[in-house]
């Protein structure tokens, strides 16, 4: 069921519900004030009557029927009866009374009743020591008339108002959803080759308005990722193609033609520099696809971080021996460096960082400073080297994105993107600071325990 439909009911059945429930109070009400008004006059006849019994010794029998059919007999179906009460022998009533209203009248000095359409007052009084008992009954017949046809009018005004109002809601309804049916259809549209369209927002303040822009922020997210996974594929075909051209090339031409051992060492040492260069590639991607599946799986263990660098200093040292990477650690104040890692995904990270400094600087000094920033791990790791430049520096952190100025030296541009997303594992931060022809400074912070 849509929305429409189920809000226009829910409105309809809210609506019919105060509704009936409006005119049954209507009802009620109008039938108390009804009674109420019928027992004042019923009240009225019985001191009529009271007084016509005590007055009627003065009256001649002709001028007391005369009274009596001017005065009493004006209600519809109207009796009354005065009876004497409290003596030896029970009291003899005129008319029929149920037990329940004989009970009352009997036991209190006023009582009024009820029954059937019957409406009734009683009245006690005294005279000459004697107990009387007045009773006047009649039938409201215009008050049951009124209520008969409010009855009806309330039936009616109930039955029409009911369809109207489940019409009316559904049309109100319909026409207040408009907007977001229109999104709706709006949103089907975009596809791939539309991604760049957004839905308009005509009230930013109400609850559709705020939808439409959160799609828009979602749709800006997708686009985002889009683009991304467009240029990683991009440039992963690319850093992929170059290295098995040159390796293609190269065999098809020491295969032309015979030639001396010389070349064929050449060509080989082309082609294993270039499957060097494929290889790292494609285990750069593997570690880059292996960190962002395994966030949940992941094994951290407590070490001491400064003995951690040293460790992957001397790491390091197998790689590039002739490295001129020296560490400062600051022992100042007696700190612990007693950091959650996972081993393995940090020694990637460190060892990349170093490679880089080393590379970029044609192997120039690198200095590596670890001290502690508040409850924070920091390590900095600074070079000589060629630097990057601003508009670099925005996208550097891209798979397979390198700056203009390192294109003519080995890498595949995976590095910083695998260190990055290892930080975020770690629930650290990696900030670089570069000055274009005078080197780069790459900061870690890892929160100490």
């Amino acid at each position: 069921m849509k929305i429409t439909t189920r809000l226009s009911l829910l409105f309809s059945f809210i609506a019919s519900l105060t509704l009936i429930i409006f005119g049954v109070l209507v009802y009620y009400f109008s039938a108390n004030h009804n009674n109420k008004v019928f027992i004042e006059r019923l009240n009225g006849r019985v001191i009529i009557t009271e007084k016509m019994f005590l007055e009627k010794e003065t009256f001649s029998e002709k001028e007391f029927e005369k009274i009596k059919d001017q005065f009493l007999h004006i209600l519809p179906k109207e009796t009354e009866e005065i009876i004497e009460v409290g003596g030896l022998n029970p009291p003899v009533f005129k008319y029929q009374y149920s037990e329940k209203t004989k009970q009352g009248i009997l036991t209190n000095e006023t009582y009024s009743y009820k029954e059937n359409s019957t409406s009734g007052f009683s009245k006690t009084f005294t005279v000459k020591n004697v107990k009387y008992l007045v009773v006047v009954s009649a039938v409201d017949e215009v008050g049951i008339q009124n209520l008969a046809f409010l009855q009806v009018r309330i039936i009616l005004l109930i039955m029409i108002s009911i369809p109207l109002l489940f019409i009316s809601s559904f049309f109100f309804t319909r026409r207040a959803l408009r907007p977001l049916t229109n999104k709706i259809h709006h949103a089907n549209a975009i596809g791939a080759s539309n991604l760049h369209e957004r839905l308009k927002i005509i009230n930013p303040n109400d609850e559709i308005g705020e939808l439409a822009i959160a799609f828009n922020k979602l749709l800006d997210r997708l686009e985002a990722s889009f683009e991304s996974q467009k240029l990683f594929i991009s440039n992963a075909s690319h850093e992929i193609r170059n290295p098995l051209t040159a390796i293609m090339g190269e065999a098809e031409i020491a295969n032309s033609k015979l030639r001396e051992p010389k070349e064929y060492i050449k060509s080989l040492h082309i082609i294993l520099k270039e499957a060097e260069r494929l290889d790292l590639t494609a285990t750069n991607l593997l570690q880059l696809s292996k960190v962002k599946s395994v966030t949940g799986n992941l094994k951290f263990e407590t070490l001491c971080f400064d003995h951690f660098l040293e460790e992957t200093k001397i790491s390091f040292d197998f790689i590039a021996p002739d490295n001129q990477v020296s560490i400062y650690i600051s022992k100042s104040n007696n700190e612990q460096y007693l950091v959650e890692i996972n081993k393995n995904l940090l020694k990637t990270a460190l060892v990349n960082l170093l490679d880089n400094a080393c590379k970029f600087s044609s192997n120039k000094p690198v200095s590596v400073k670890l001290t502690v920033v508040d409850k924070w791990l920091s390590l900095a790791i600074e070079d000589d080297g060629i630097g990057i430049t601003n508009k670099d520096l925005q996208q550097i952190k891209e798979p397979f994105y390198r700056g203009e100025n390192t294109l003519q030296i080995n890498g595949s541009g995976i590095g910083l993107a695998l260190c990055d997303k290892i930080m975020s594992l770690h629930n650290g931060t990696l900030a670089i600071d570069s000055v274009l022809g005078r080197g780069t400074k790459v900061i870690i912070m890892l929160p100490l325990i």
